[in-house]
């Protein structure tokens, strides 16, 4: 540390021991799988997504004049899983927000020092180790150690889990204010070490439908407006036929396809998590009626697969526009196999809890 840090009286670096990265394949689930697992707690990523209650759509049409390409997410907003699942577990997630770069390190530190591993937003334009050259601030990585000169995360697998960031390069990645969703010098820590859970991950079984009805009820509500929900895949696939306006639709077309594939708040691998989560709260009650919705799950994802597949060979299209009619045409079913899935899980989750606050 340099003398004019410490006459500034920044505190120093801490470090976690024994700290082991869980892998993990959304940023904001291997985050808070990363604080979890050090606190005690086992649990897979994808109950940590259902608890979290994070499966969704949301459309961000593209901004007038910015050559910013359209967005389709397949979850909640930043924040909402990592909330839900801890108030789900029965646990107190503390998020703090600094104004300033010295106070977020103090408390990073001393979240650290009191053996929390710590969850930050940051901006991935600033990941030393991210390819992607593009601002996105809504990533979640998991802090583990910081000293005078590097920062220690944990980020999901796609992105090499365990790394090392010039303390430089983590303090402008957290305090960016560009790109997507900026949140600026956000953390969250578990306020205490919980330890196992007493009958492990089992013990959560009565969560089970509480979450999937909350899901189902967020996923279906038309009041949430035409960008959120089921109506922003109606709404996607509606304007898809317009993205041969994109400037560079070559290009861009096949982007927003890989987007859907790979990315954090992508479409298809939220559902493939999502059928995970049903999996496993299938196991958990023993409930033989959530098996249809396996099934419907496995379809969904299919579906999605093709229309990326479809969606990739834009450019070698022998009919570009026909090519985008037949895409929006997947995704209006795509959408009509969603509001199904949903609209079952919903009709059975609320029969199951009612029965549940009668007995």
């Amino acid at each position: 540390m340099s003398a004019d840090a410490r006459s500034a009286g920044r505190p120093r670096g801490a470090m976690l021991e024994g700290f082991r990265p869980v892998p993990g394949v959304h940023c904001e689930t291997t985050m808070l799988n990363n604080m979890l697992r050090y606190a005690g707690l086992d649990v897979s990523e994808a109950l940590i997504f259902g608890l979290g209650r994070g499966i969704d759509a949301q459309f961000f049409p593209p901004p007038p004049h910015t050559g910013i390409p359209p967005m389709l997410t397949g979850r909640v907003e930043p924040g909402r899983i990592a909330a839900d699942a801890c108030a789900a577990m029965g646990l107190t997630l503390v998020t703090t927000q600094d104004a300033d770069d010295a106070g977020a390190h103090a408390r990073a530190v001393a979240a650290l020092s009191a053996g929390s591993v710590v969850g930050v937003t940051v901006d991935i334009f600033h990941l030393d180790y991210f390819a992607s050259h593009a601002h996105f601030s809504a990533h979640c990585i998991a802090l583990h150690g910081l000293d005078d000169s590097t920062a220690y995360v944990a980020d999901t697998s796609q992105q090499g889990g365990a790394q090392q960031l010039p303390l430089e390069s983590f303090t402008r990645a957290r305090a960016s204010d560009e790109g997507f969703m900026p949140s600026p010098r956000l953390h969250w820590h578990l306020d205490d070490s919980p330890g196992p859970l007493p009958g492990g991950a089992a013990a959560l079984a009565p969560q089970m439908w509480p979450a999937i009805l909350g899901a189902a009820g967020h996923y279906l509500d038309r009041g949430r407006g035409d960008d959120r929900g089921i109506l922003a895949l109606r709404r996607a696939a509606e304007e898809l036929p317009g993205w041969q306006q994109l400037s560079r639709s070559d290009v861009v077309i096949p982007e927003i396809a890989r987007f859907w594939r790979f990315a954090g708040t992508g479409g298809t691998n939220f559902r493939g998590l999502y059928g995970e989560f049903l999996a496993e709260a299938q196991a958990m009650t023993g409930d033989a009626e959530l098996l249809p919705s396996l099934t419907r799950f496995e379809a969904v994802v299919s579906a999605w697969t093709g229309l990326i597949d479809h969606l990739t060979g834009y450019p070698e299209a022998s009919s570009r526009t026909a090519h985008l009619k037949d895409a929006s045409a997947r995704l209006h079913s795509i959408a009509d196999a969603e509001e199904a899935a949903f609209g079952e899980l919903a009709e059975l989750a609320r029969d199951r809890v009612g029965a549940e606050r009668v007995t």
